[in-house]
């Protein structure tokens, strides 16, 4: 497993990670119940939201071997994050001139705005805005800021087999370091992983348009500095097994036990 920051030639791979991941996730189905009969303009508009991670946030691949038999890995997992205001942002990444081609069309094409339910998805933008307000920044830019996980996929093809954990941690390791807290608003494919590194819950909130049954109940988690150091050694598994990066601040370095 190499864990290591995103570049732009991770486009593609992330795409495929986001499109592949989605349905397990309530808040795309619920967002873009119609996606699967526009899947060109589905996966249109998943490649440029992952652009727009590679553009705005920290970035975190994971890859793994193909298959047992194969030595090639690819990317299976990414986590997007917005570090503290007591971190040293990232260089800009310029978005890539040429996109990479779906694997049903020669190009994607401009998802249409009608894509999915726009009511929803503007409640939902802003309900996570609104309480990341009060919930996080309010909370803990006062004492510098906090780590924010953005979202966090694995392919189902190479789920529970420790990408999740790893990438988590990677955010984590990072909130450590500068001694603030870490935060995401866990989906319920996440929340145990988070609760098992540690999280606690800090609050929780309903997006639901008025005169719908259909809802997302979404709680909001946090993990204090110095709360999560330690979960490596907790496990034994050490840092120093050969071929697996190891994160000096925004960098990496190949390490050897």
């Amino acid at each position: 497993m190499i864990v290591r920051l995103a570049t732009q030639a991770d486009l593609p791979a992330m795409t495929d990670v986001l499109i592949g991941a989605s349905p397990l996730d309530p808040v795309y189905p619920y967002r873009f119940p119609d996606r699967h009969l526009y899947p060109d303009e589905f996966a249109a508009l998943c490649q440029r939201k992952c652009a727009e991670y590679l553009e705005t946030s920290t970035v975190v691949v994971c890859e793994m071997p193909v298959n047992a038999y194969t030595s090639t890995t690819k990317v299976v997992a990414f986590s997007a994050w917005d570090m503290p205001t007591v971190a040293q942002p990232p260089p800009p990444r310029r978005r890539s001139a040429v996109e990479p081609t779906s694997p049903t069309s020669p190009t994607f094409p401009t998802a249409p705005t009608t894509i999915g339910n726009l009511t929803r998805q503007s409640a939902f933008r802003a309900a996570l805005a609104e309480h990341k307000a009060s919930l996080f920044d309010a909370r803990y830019r006062p004492d510098g800021g906090h780590v924010f996980l953005k979202i966090l996929l694995c392919h189902p093809s190479f789920q529970r087999r420790g990408a999740g954990t790893a990438l988590a941690e990677w955010g984590v390791e990072q909130a450590q370091r500068f001694g603030v807290y870490t935060t995401v608003f866990a989906s319920p494919m996440g929340l145990r992983l988070y609760q098992r590194l540690g999280f606690r819950e800090v609050g929780r909130f309903r997006v639901q348009l008025e005169g719908e049954g259909e809802f997302l109940e979404i709680p909001a988690l946090a993990l204090g500095p110095g709360l999560g150091a330690g979960m490596r050694e907790a496990r034994g598994e050490g840092l120093g097994a050969c071929g697996r990066r190891v994160s000096e601040g925004f960098g990496w370095r190949e390490v050897c036990a």
